[in-house]
């Protein structure tokens, strides 16, 4: 499985980035990221279920774009801190804190 994720907001105008594959990826992580987008229900979320409206929302608020890949299942979806169901909190969770360790690592 691959995902790819996007997010930038905040006061600050923070921007990250994460990609990350469980091919790749120590086999507990792998194992938490499987079991974390499989409890998000990413794959049955439709984009109109989270479409950010077009002011966007607080300046505080961050928006996301969200990739992930799984054979031959394939969810592209983008929305923000206000749109975004509790289910996906965790997975968000779980890709900002890689999203920033790969930018202190520089990649």
């Amino acid at each position: 499985m691959r995902v790819d994720f996007q997010g930038s907001g905040g006061f600050a105008n923070l921007k990250l980035t994460c990609h990350v594959d469980t091919d790749t990826l120590p086999q507990a992580q792998a194992e938490e990221l499987l079991k974390l987008v499989q409890s998000s229900g990413v794959f049955d979320l439709q984009q109109s279920d989270v479409r950010p409206a077009p002011s966007g929302g607080p300046p505080d608020v961050f928006s996301y774009q969200l990739s992930v890949s799984a054979g031959d299942r394939q969810k592209t979806l983008t929305f923000n801190d206000v749109t975004a169901p509790g289910s996906l909190q965790p997975l968000l969770a779980w890709l900002r804190t890689r999203a920033l360790e790969q930018k202190q690592r520089g990649a």
